[in-house]
């Protein structure tokens, strides 16, 4: 699967006001040195909060963490300095391959972006300097790019998990399509007569 296609497609799919934009990006460089001072606390905050979570932590691994820290330092820096460009976004949909190799469910990885952004709003409500408003935009920039992020992590995490599904079966996608379809409305039948029919 190609992954500058995927996020684009994943993109494209987001409501435009809603995804991570060039402003968005001038806004986040504009502030790229409070917020990189930041890092040390994130990092080392983040970890700590995987190892209290012991369904979590057990994907680490044994001597994981120092590694998985870098790899989450390159990324601050990186979504800092820019460019949020295509690159960018194909490395995100590569860490839904990662997270499919590890055990990494999407619930894990969306808990995780909430505690990123409640820690990040303690912080720049804080330390950043400037008006209400300015931080207020800060802050939303940084949810868009959390929201875009989570969409392309996610969506690249279903569809390599599907594609490598049709590999190994070897079916046709479209006889998957089909078969899907078909089974689906059996599980829909299950789920609303578990609900009473709210759905």
């Amino acid at each position: 699967m190609n992954l500058y296609e995927l996020t684009r497609s994943i993109i494209d799919s987001i409501p435009e006001q809603q995804r991570f934009s060039t402003h968005d990006e001038a806004l986040l460089q504009r502030f790229k040195a409070p917020l990189l001072a930041l890092e040390d606390d994130l990092v080392r905050g983040f970890y700590d909060e995987i190892e209290a979570n012991p369904k979590i932590n057990a994907l680490l691994g044994d001597g994981a963490r120092a590694q998985r820290e870098l790899t989450l330092r390159r990324w601050w820096q990186r979504s800092l300095a820019g460019p949020i460009d295509e690159q960018y976004w194909a490395w995100q949909a590569l860490v839904g391959v990662v997270h499919i190799k590890v055990g990494v469910k999407n619930s894990m990885m969306m808990g995780m972006w909430q505690w990123i952004l409640a820690r990040l709003r303690e912080r720049i409500t804080a330390e950043i300097t400037g008006d209400e408003a300015t931080r207020e935009a800060l802050l939303a920039a940084m949810g868009r790019l959390a929201l875009t992020t989570q969409a392309i992590t996610a969506e690249s995490f279903l569809m390599n998990y599907l594609e490598t599904v049709i590999r190994l079966t070897g079916f046709k996608p479209a006889l998957l399509e089909r078969m899907f379809k078909t089974e689906i409305d059996l599980v829909l039948a299950e789920a609303r007569q578990q609900l009473g029919q709210v759905g």
